[in-house]
C-alpha cells in the first residue's frame, strides 16, 4: 500500500475517532443534572416585590426543564414587570427567541428592533430585543436577551456559537433567556418601557449572583 493511502486511511480513522468521542462527550454534557436553582432569584429587591405566576407541565416539557420561573415584579406606587427566565448549565435548546411561543399563543408581534439600555456602569448599553405586542385589547412591551457565562448578546445564533466554542474549550456553557415585559396602559408605551428600564437597571447584577 503507498505511503499517501496509509496516510489518508490514517486521518481518517482519527476523524472518527473524534467524532465518537465529541459525539459521546455532547451526549453526557447534555444530560447532567443542574446544579444552579434559579428559584431562589430574589423576591424582593429594592423597591420591587413579586408574585409567582404557574408555568404548566406542557411549558415545562417544551422548555425541557424546570430550571425556569415567571413573575410579576411591582412596586407600591404601581409599578408592574413581568420577568420570564429560562436557564440551563447543560441543555443549550432550553434559551430560544420567545417569537415562536408568542405566535403559537396567538400574540402579534407588531414591531420588533434592537433597542441598547442604560444598565449599571459596568454592564452600561446592553443590546437587547425589543417587541412590541398585542392580543386582542391587550398590548405589552417586551425586552429580551440572552446570557452565556457572564456574557449578554441579543443574538440568537451568537449565543449558540458562544455555547459551541466553551463546550468545545471544556469550559462552562451555562445559557440563559431573559424577558421583562410590561402591559401598556391607556397608549402609555414610553410608561411601560421606562418601569422596566427601571427594573433592569437593579436587576442585572442579580443575573450575575443567580445565574452563573
Amino acid at each position: 500500500m503507498k505511503k499517501e493511502n496509509i496516510r489518508y486511511f490514517f486521518i481518517i480513522a482519527i476523524l472518527i475517532v473524534s467524532c465518537i468521542i465529541s459525539w459521546n462527550l455532547y451526549f453526557k454534557i447534555y444530560l447532567q443534572e443542574d446544579t444552579v436553582n434559579i428559584h431562589q432569584f430574589p423576591k424582593t429587591f429594592g423597591v420591587w416585590e413579586s408574585e409567582e405566576l404557574p408555568i404548566t407541565e406542557d411549558e415545562y416539557a417544551l422548555l425541557e426543564t424546570r430550571n425556569a420561573f415567571t413573575r410579576r415584579y411591582f412596586t407600591q406606587d404601581g409599578k408592574e414587570v413581568y420577568i420570564f427566565i429560562v436557564y440551563s448549565q447543560h441543555n443549550r435548546k432550553v434559551s430560544h427567541p420567545p417569537e415562536v411561543c408568542y405566535l403559537g399563543n396567538g400574540v402579534s408581534i407588531i414591531k420588533s428592533e434592537m433597542e441598547r439600555l442604560d444598565g449599571p456602569k459596568e454592564y452600561s448599553l446592553l443590546k437587547t430585543n425589543k417587541l412590541l405586542l398585542e392580543k386582542g385589547d391587550l398590548r405589552q412591551v417586551a425586552y429580551y436577551w440572552f446570557k452565556v457565562g457572564h456574557s449578554f448578546t441579543a443574538n440568537y445564533w451568537k449565543q449558540q456559537g458562544l455555547i459551541a466554542l466553551k463546550t468545545l474549550l471544556g469550559k462552562p456553557a451555562s445559557s440563559a433567556l431573559i424577558r421583562v415585559s410590561a402591559s401598556v396602559k391607556d397608549s402609555a408605551t414610553a410608561n411601560a418601557e421606562q418601569d422596566m428600564k427601571d427594573f433592569i437597571q437593579i436587576m442585572i447584577p442579580l443575573l450575575f449572583k443567580y445565574l452563573p
